[in-house]
């Protein structure tokens, strides 16, 4: 697609410059975590190991996938520089032309998609979610399911009015329906606390009115633009074509990130290092957290920006916005990965060594951690080029580098298990990323040359 130039003065207001946008992004991410820590407590102490509690985890595995494949932020991010170029075309009635077009489409194969799952439930826990549970549980998880099945439309519409605010440059309500997940499912693992009669349906129904409070955030921000949502049909419409040609491979990308983890569970199953899986669990989630504070937050918040200059066709600009947003991001997750170095093994002692979790639980997760981190300038690296790629309206080569992370991971692994062990799952992450990062450097850098 060729990007009609556009001055950069013709935008609308900036309200954030893209380091105060980072800070909002780093912060309603902070805010999210700390929920989600407090949710995790609180989900442990009313259900722990129990049946009921494996039943709530499974449940949520085909919703998250459908997510994964139509909405969540892979829909965000296909819509934002589709939506800048809607409105540097036509102004805000093309705008949201374009975010009709795109929900009423992605909302109908949500829908059919969810009806066919809540229909198919019994059998698809049965036959492929958890075919080792009792019948009970069984039942109990296809009945879990389905009720969360209904939060999928509810995923649909956020992403896409979250895309329509931030390309209006709009970031304080998204970032705090961000910051402010899990506050309604909290709410429900306290509601089940209190009346126990409620058992697991309370977080499972807190789960649909977190969707509904976080649509309920937006709506100020909407109003603001005055849009209204109203079918719209025109499946030829190059603006709808140009959305779901970005978001099939950003969605495909998610599913290899996805089936990347399943392929580090599976050889560590095979090989016999069944001890290694929650360590690695653990270690994942912790270096998971300093990759959204600083490779997703950064590179959110320059998105907007960087898609402004490719329409502006301002090269140089954007070698000046890489270069600069690189530094940043990959300076910062250097001193981050020292930082977990020298202080992560306190910190596990002090977060997660409690009950069955020993010393040497702790000891296995850190070794884990350090080995995750030194990769960690690399994965905030790629949150920051894939989404330089996206602002010139390219998902492919990013799929296509994912897709050769994972087969090096898995060569990696394969010819290295037996003798390193479970510790080469993250440092053939770390390897693989770093190659991953270096050619996506490349393909930007020839581009914007």
């Amino acid at each position: 697609m060729r990007l009609r130039r556009t001055p950069l003065t013709d935008w609308p207001l900036i309200e954030f410059s893209v380091p105060e946008a980072a800070a909002i992004y780093m912060l309603s991410f902070l805010g999210s975590a700390a929920l989600g820590v407090a949710r995790q407590m609180l989900f442990n102490a009313q259900f722990g190991l129990s049946d009921m509690a494996g039943a709530y985890y499974v449940a949520f595995r085909l919703p998250d996938t459908l997510n994964t494949l139509v909405s969540g932020g892979a829909l965000t991010n296909a819509l934002i520089p589709v939506l800048l170029t809607a409105y540097a075309r036509g102004g805000e009635a093309a705008t949201q032309r374009v975010l009709n077009l795109s929900l009423t489409v992605l909302l109908g194969v949500a829908g059919l998609l969810s009806l066919i799952c809540i229909l198919l439930a019994p059998a698809l826990v049965r036959t492929l979610l958890a075919p080792g549970l009792d019948p009970a549980t069984q039942a109990l998880t296809a009945e879990l399911t389905r009720i969360m099945l209904l939060e999928v439309l509810l995923v649909v519409a956020e992403s896409g009015l979250v895309a329509l605010l931030i390309s209006r440059n709009q970031l304080l309500l998204p970032a705090l329906s961000i910051a402010v997940h899990n506050l309604a499912l909290i709410s429900g693992i306290g509601a089940a606390m209190l009346f126990p009669q409620v058992g697991i349906y309370g977080p499972t129904v807190g789960a649909i009115f977190d969707a509904l409070f976080k649509l309920g955030l937006l709506w100020p921000g909407l109003r603001r633009r005055g849009y209204r949502f109203r079918l719209a049909w025109s499946p030829r419409d190059y603006d709808l074509r140009t959305v779901l040609r970005l978001l099939v491979p950003s969605a495909l990308s998610s599913a290899v990130n996805y089936s990347g983890a399943i392929v580090d569970t599976a050889l560590i199953s095979l090989y016999g290092q069944v001890a290694a899986l929650g360590a690695i669990q653990n270690a994942a989630l912790l270096i998971g957290l300093p990759v959204r504070l600083l490779g997703i937050s950064i590179g959110q918040a320059a998105l907007p920006h960087m898609t402004a200059l490719n329409l502006a066709d301002d090269l140089a600009g954007m070698r000046l916005a890489l270069r600069r947003t690189l530094m940043v991001a990959c300076g910062l997750s250097a001193l981050a990965g020292l930082v977990i170095v020298a202080l992560g093994r306190l910190g596990i002692r002090l977060v997660l060594e409690r009950g069955a979790f020993d010393v040497a639980a702790g000891d296995l997760t850190y070794q884990m951690l350090v080995a995750y981190s030194v990769g960690l300038p690399a994965y905030v690296a790629t949150e920051v080029l894939t989404r330089a790629l996206l602002s010139g309206l390219d998902t492919r080569t990013p799929l296509i580098t994912n897709c050769l992370q994972l087969a090096a991971r898995v060569a990696l692994m394969l010819a290295l298990i037996g003798e390193v062990g479970p510790l080469i799952v993250p440092l053939a992450l770390a390897v693989s990323s770093i190659g991953e990062s270096l050619i996506l450097y490349v393909v930007l850098r020839r581009r914007i040359a």
